[in-house]
């Protein structure tokens, strides 16, 4: 299935500890916003980005970007940045969720994801969690959890963009923020298929994460 990619690249990298937008900040030196665009753009399912950054940077991101990236202003939240971009995506089958922050992401990601598309209405990169778990109440473990049927979700996230946008609509109806898309799709009842994703597609968070994204590089 053909898809437009909504590329979030809002955040403002306040656990980075810098004073800069975290998108721009360059990764083996490459911004990651344009890492990220460009590791997008190239998947062959790919027909254009949307891509919100924060008010005040549409100029600078478009100095990065292919001069048919489309750049919109993301909102205060991410569910609020993909809305945005929605907004403004041209029409389209399916739309492609990703996060900037995860600028090493591979270009077959996103074919994976819009391949899976063409048999499901909704799709997730996951990976599996290696660790063992423990839940925890007022400091105490109270249990182990069973890790068998746990995984970490990753982005891109794919939808058939008319469920995505029900799903956007639905929530803003409700007053409910979701940490990730596939959560909003979740409250729907529409069952979401895995793809698995690669243990290098890590999300810049933290400086030590940047250490890594180095590392991976080189």
């Amino acid at each position: 299935m053909r898809a437009v990619v909504l590329l979030l690249a809002a955040g403002e990298g306040v656990r980075l500890g810098r004073r800069e937008p975290k998108a721009f900040l360059e990764v083996g030196g490459v911004a990651m916003l344009k890492r990220a665009a460009d590791n997008a753009r190239a998947a062959g399912s790919v027909d254009g980005l949307v891509v919100a950054v924060p008010d005040g940077s549409t100029d600078r991101a478009r100095e990065l970007l292919d001069d048919r990236d489309i750049v919109v202003t993301g909102g205060a939240t991410r569910q609020g940045s993909a809305w945005s971009a929605l907004c403004a995506a041209p029409p389209s089958d399916a739309v492609l969720v990703h996060d900037a922050a995860r600028a090493l992401c591979p270009p077959a990601m996103f074919d994976l994801c819009a391949l899976a598309l063409d048999e499901h209405e909704a799709v997730c990169t996951v990976v599996p969690v290696w660790d063992t778990l423990k839940e925890v109440s007022e400091g105490f473990i109270t249990r182990t959890v069973d890790r068998s049927q746990l995984v970490a979700a990753q982005t891109p996230q794919g939808f058939r963009t008319d469920l995505y946008r029900r799903a956007h609509e639905a929530a803003r109806s409700d007053d409910v923020v979701a940490t990730d898309d596939v959560a909003l799709v979740e409250r729907l009842g529409v069952k979401v298929a895995t793809v698995l994703g690669p243990s290098t597609n890590i999300k810049i968070t933290t400086g030590t994460d940047l250490d890594v994204a180095e590392k991976l590089l080189r």
